[in-house]
């Protein structure tokens, strides 16, 4: 089965929260989309700040 990749566009408050969000919630979200997913990207301008 082919898998769905995401990427994400910032790693801020917002785009930590989406990866946290798709992390903790993998197996529902893949069920749903009948395929596995994998988080492939993050592209961030300020790869330098702690980000917790």
């Amino acid at each position: 089965m082919k898998k769905i990749g995401v990427g994400l566009l910032g790693f801020g408050t917002v785009g930590s929260g989406t990866a946290k969000i798709l992390l903790e919630n993998r197996k529902l979200i893949e069920s749903r989309i009948g395929a596995p997913l994998e988080l492939k990207w993050i592209a961030d301008l300020d790869i330098e700040t702690d980000r917790g």
